[in-house]
């Protein structure tokens, strides 16, 4: 997959000037990067670039590969932030009912 898949904006800032990875291949990099995740991509030129990553429970993944479930939940957030909600009232007479799985 293509970098520029990755790449959400070329606004890069510097956050160090000179940094050394040492001898078993580590290079401190500060706060900024503290307690991350990154997926690490190298170019032909030995650039490299670390993309923040977050992982996703094996069991929700399905919902990121469906496109349609995905947009409805969205549209779903959208329109609770917006308040429009319909309130279907209490649901407390069906707490206790057995649910056959």
């Amino acid at each position: 997959m293509s970098v520029n898949n990755y790449v959400a904006n070329s606004n890069f800032r510097e956050i160090k000037h000179t940094s050394r990875v040492d001898d078993r291949g580590r290079l401190t990099l500060g706060a900024v990067a503290k307690k991350k995740n990154y997926r690490v991509m190298i170019n032909d030129l030995g650039q490299i670039l670390l993309d923040p990553i977050v992982n996703i429970p094996e069991k929700e993944i399905w919902l990121w590969r469906n496109q349609s479930a995905l947009e409805s939940l969205k549209r779903g957030l959208e329109e609770a932030e917006a308040g429009e909600t319909n309130d279907l009232g209490s649901f407390a007479e069906y707490a206790d009912l057995d649910i056959d799985d």
